[in-house]
Formats: structure tokens, sequence, C-alpha cells
């Protein structure tokens, strides 16, 4: 049985709904968007409580504690966790051969699993606190179907150039930062990048996949308008869909494309238009990434912060170099954005983590690109691949010696925990600091590729 999650609707509420729809051809052109708005909410906490409702009644919850046979296909990359265990994600799951919307985490001693295999699981179930809600530990795991979808050989393949031409710490290194391989970095280094704030690093997101759009936008937007179009969005989705469109890369990709095509037909697109229409298509897709999906929060606050204050920020950095003081604004923006909420949410944040983020975050597009590049180089020429690997090996040597460094550094740790009306007058400011912004900038507001007399016809 689902359950009512914030209203259930009703006459009352239909009637309203109607109410407000009639006043919008009634009212004024100014006044419309009161009716509009009020009528949106509505809909939104119908939709939501529709859709958990139907969540619930799919989930896992009603076969916890008793053994279960799971089929599933295993979603991301399996790891060896700390105590040495296997562990993988089961997804587009059946227990006991009815469907289910929940994931299953599987911890077993040892196993042959990889990405894409469609497994059979026997044991309990089990809730448990963290994502995905539900586990079963050591039961018997047998493999059903070997077939892997084409895109999954390929990030396998791209792996295999990795290794090929890097060592074992650089290689899980650039899994991570290109495609958000995490779970191969020893636990060593994740410990690091926690601690000093920089973990989203090697978590796939919307920056990783801007990277890779502007420079394929300006590779061929000279000679090849249309076909720039089609490759950028080839590779959006075909990148959305090899890191497992988590919700930040999802946002990343439907804002990407809604760009990309307002670019080629030579439209002018408010950024804050943008964030809000992704917005939107991310919550019809999973309306409960806004209460429950700190990533998803924390993300379309970022975005919101790079837009309102790096132009502010560039302001007072040199202008000598523009590229690393674009960089510099866009991470101290980002900063800015997510610390509040993330000290409200938390009582703590390492002020290191600003220092290592402004130092790290411009070699970022650096390190993607001689990544990438190395990995290509290790599938095609395996035994020279090694041999050019050698200063990016050094690289992410010293970049890993100076975050120890940062690690070390424990009396910067801030212990503050604002209340919630501290944090409403920080965003409130902000707020207005957007609508300034939006005010000065609606009529120019395109993405830096997209400024080229190419692209804007």
């Amino acid at each position: 049985m689902g359950y009512n999650f914030i209203f259930q609707p009703n006459g009352f509420w239909l009637l309203f709904v109607a109410i407000g729809i009639t006043s919008c051809f009634l009212l004024s052109a100014k006044l419309k968007i009161v009716p509009l708005l009020l009528v949106c909410v509505i809909c939104g906490l119908a939709y939501t409580t529709s859709y958990i409702n139907t969540q619930a009644e799919q989930s896992a919850s009603r076969d916890v504690y008793r053994k279960t046979v799971v089929v599933g296909t295993v979603r991301g990359d399996p790891y060896w966790d700390k105590d040495r265990n296997y562990v993988f994600s089961l997804a587009d799951v059946a227990i006991d051969g009815q469907a289910k919307s929940s994931e299953i985490r599987i911890k077993t001693f040892s196993s042959a699993v990889k990405e894409g295999y469609r497994v059979r699981v026997e044991g309990k179930v089990f809730p448990i606190l963290a994502k995905p809600k539900y586990q079963i530990s050591y039961g018997t795991v047998e493999i059903i179907n070997f077939d892997q979808p084409l895109i999954i050989k390929i990030k396998q393949a791209f792996y295999g150039g990795s290794d090929k031409a890097l060592s074992p710490d650089a290689a899980a290194f650039m899994k991570g930062i290109l495609v958000g391989a995490r779970t191969s970095l020893a636990q060593p280094l994740q410990d690091t990048l926690n601690a000093v704030g920089l973990s989203h690093v090697v978590a796939v997101s919307g920056y990783n996949l801007t990277i890779l759009v502007v420079l394929l936008a300006r590779i061929l937007k000279k000679r090849w308008l249309w076909g720039s179009l089609v490759i950028s969005l080839l590779l959006v989705w075909s990148f959305t869909l090899l890191t497992g469109m988590s919700a930040s890369i999802l946002r990343a990709a439907i804002m990407a494309t809604v760009f990309l095509a307002a670019g080629y037909y030579g439209k002018r697109v408010s950024v804050f238009v943008c964030i809000s229409l992704t917005a939107v298509a991310t919550l019809l897709i999973n309306p409960t990434l806004a209460i429950e999906d700190i990533g998803w929060q924390l993300s379309f606050l970022s975005l919101t912060g790079i837009v309102v204050l790096s132009p502010i920020i560039r302001l007072i950095l040199p202008k000598k170099t523009k590229i690393v003081s674009e960089l510099l604004a866009i991470t101290l923006a980002a900063q800015i954005a997510t610390i509040p909420y993330l000290l409200y949410l938390f009582g703590g944040y390492s002020v290191v983590a600003v220092v290592a983020n402004v130092a790290l975050m411009p070699l970022i597009p650096l390190l993607m690109l001689a990544g990438f590049i190395l990995s290509i180089v290790g599938i095609i020429a395996p035994n020279h691949a090694y041999l050019l690997g050698g200063p990016v090996n050094k690289g992410v040597e010293l970049i890993f010696g100076f975050l120890g460094y940062l690690k070390a550094q424990s009396s910067f740790q801030m212990a503050i925990h604002p209340d919630i009306a501290s944090l409403a007058f920080w965003y409130s400011c902000l707020v207005v600091l957007a609508l300034i912004t939006y005010n000065k900038n609606r009529d120019s507001e395109l993405l830096p590729f997209q400024k080229s007399e190419q692209l804007v016809r």
C-alpha cells in the first residue's frame, strides 16, 4: 500500500487548480504569473505524491528479512571494500519473479561479476541506512548472462588503455576524473580526497561533461556546424549513459542539450531559464531529488553561484592570465555558494578544502585531456604507452603529496553551525545578486563557444 505525501489530491484542490487556470485568462499580463505558479506548485505536489506512492508499492520493503531470489543487472563498477568484500549493485531488479523499483547492493567474498552482467542472487534482503537502501550479504551469486552492452565494452577498453599507459594510482585517478570510476582508487587516496573536500573531482559531474563539449565544439564549429551539433549531442548522451545517468550528470546533459540546440539555431538562452528548465526536467524524472539528494541540491547551488558570482569575482582577479582567472573565479564562486549549506548540514568545513579546490581545479582540464589521450594510446600502442605516461604519473604523485600535506592541517577546520535564519539571509543575498545579474545580462548570456559568429547566425 502506498502512502500520502504532503497532501491527498481531492475535489477542493482540483477546484483550486481550475480557478487558478481561469484567473490566468482574466488577470493582466503582470499578474498572470501568481495563479500560474500556484497551479504549478499544486500539480507538482500531486505528481510527487503519485511518484512516491508508486515507488513505495514497487520497492523491496516488503521483502526484507526473508530469503529471496533476486535477478538483476549489475550497475556500475564492482569493487573491493576496505574489509575485502566484493561489492556491486543490481538494477532492473526482480524479487521472486516480481519487478521492483529498488536497487540492491550485493556483498560477497569473491565473484567474477562485471558491470552489465545479468545476475541471480539467493539470500536475505536487509535494509541499510546508506544508498541503495537494501543489501544482501554473502548470498549465492550466479551469473546468468555474460553479455555486456556496447557502451560498457567501450568503457572497459578505455580502462584497459589507461592501465597500460599509467601507474595503478594514476590510472585510477584518471578513470575517476574522466568517467567517475572512483571505486578503483586506493582507499588511502580516497581518504585524502575526502579529507580535503575534493571527493567531487573523482565523481562524475557536469564539470567533466562541460569540458568535453566545449573542446569538441571548438574543434568542429569552424568547418562543420551541423556536424558539431550532432556529434556533440551524441557525445553528451553517450557520456551520460557511460557514467550511469547520475543526478548531476543528467542535469548537465539536459543543460548542454538546450545550449547546443540554442547555439545552432542562433538563439540567445538565459542561463537562469536554462537552470530552471533543467531543474524541472530532472524533477519530472525523479521528484524526490529535491528533498533527498544532497548532490542534486549542491549541484544547482554551485551552478547558480557560478553564474551569479563568477563575473563579480573576475573583476578583482588579474586580467593577464584570463583562463586561470576564469577557472579560479568559477571555483571560488561554487565554494561561496555551497559552503554555507554544507555548514548547515554537517556543522563543519575544512578551510583547506577551499585551498585544495582553488589549487587543483584549474589543472583538471589538462589532466583530463592527458588522461584521455594516454588511454587511447594505451589501446592502440600498449607496448609504448607507458613511456609517454611518465610525466602524468609524476604529476599525480605530486598532487597527492600536496593534498596529503593539506590533509595534515587539521587545525584549519571550521566548526560553525548556522541556523536556518542565517542560511536564509545568505541565500536571499544570492537571489538579489541573481536578479541583478539576470537583468544586466539577459540579452547576452551564451556559453563561451556560442559567442562565435559561426555558431550564432
